[in-house]
């Protein structure tokens, strides 16, 4: 049996992906850093986030702290299926770190990794800090840290030149989901490491904005994984009838990345572009088919 991981860093529809393959009746999918079924559209919401923050908070603690084995020991007694699998349980970046603590899984894996344009993770996850972090002060103080440490002098020279103030709610939760490209760095990195590890078989990186609109892209993404002997159209098309599922961004507005960019305020393109040539993405992200060459003559 083959099982499979799905990789993402947050803000990349990992919900509507997890939902949408636990819909199939033949898997088991779970999501997050709880490890939860993903039945419901409503997992991800801000009112079971908050019910179930400590778990949430144990889940990031636990993310790098147990074998693969354990993690599916834990997925498969959650009930009979013919496929397990996992999205955003774990990131690019966790798995060499576990493979290097615990060794290779008993396991055969097939590993996608989930990516999405900067610009719209980075509007995402603003939004959701927005809302996260009113009541999940360890995000908070966690992101908090990451700003202070990569980037604690740049921030206040931002502050002084525009005139605004930092820590104030909006400012903050903008200048966070920036920080927040660090961490893609990392799942970068973790590239050709995942790729040489024992019984994992790394089947490719896929657009988020492409398999959560376009069917075919979708079932692409559902062979890769390993999946195509339980494909059918009802499936598909009762997956493309969700809808929306846990919207972070702050708007309903259907616009380009380019379009999105450019209603930056001034001082949220100067911060955005520099986390973004801190840490050094925007050349993989443009291999990955994203066109980020705007920015380079973007005025500050």
């Amino acid at each position: 049996m083959s099982n499979f991981i799905v990789t993402c860093h947050g803000w990349s529809a990992s919900n509507w992906i997890a939902h949408s393959l636990n819909m199939n009746k033949n898997i088991i999918c779970t999501h997050s850093a709880r490890n939860v079924i993903a039945q419901s559209i409503n997992l991800q919401s801000n009112k079971n986030l908050k019910e179930n923050i400590n778990e949430l908070h144990r889940g990031y603690l636990n993310r790098q702290n147990r074998s693969m084995d354990i993690i599916y020991d834990e997925i498969e007694g959650k009930g009979d299926a013919k496929y397990y699998g996992s999205v955003h349980v774990l990131r690019m970046r966790d798995l060499p770190v576990i493979n290097e603590k615990f060794g290779a899984s008993k396991r055969f894996f097939k590993v996608a990794n989930i990516i999405r344009n900067p610009i719209d993770l980075v509007w995402s996850g603003y939004g959701q800090f927005k809302d996260l972090f009113r009541y999940d002060i360890n995000e908070l103080s966690w992101t908090t840290g990451k700003i202070v440490r990569q980037a604690l002098e740049f921030v206040n020279y931002i502050g002084k030149k525009y005139d605004i103030f930092i820590g104030d709610f909006d400012n903050l939760a903008f200048i966070g989901a920036c920080s927040i490209l660090e961490s893609l760095r990392f799942d970068i990195e973790a590239y050709p490491k995942v790729k040489r590890m024992e019984n994992i078989e790394f089947v490719g990186t896929y657009k988020m904005e492409e398999i959560t609109s376009d069917k075919k892209k979708f079932i692409d993404f559902f062979i890769g994984l390993g999946l195509n002997d339980i494909l059918c159209d009802e499936y598909i098309n009762e997956v493309f009838s969700t809808g929306i599922i846990n919207k972070h961004k702050n708007d309903n507005k259907k616009i380009t990345p380019l379009e999105r960019y450019n209603e930056f305020l001034p001082w949220q393109k100067e911060v955005f572009n520099y986390f973004l040539t801190l840490n050094n993405i925007k050349y993989d992200y443009e291999k990955f088919g994203y066109d980020l060459a705007f920015i380079n003559f973007a005025k500050d």
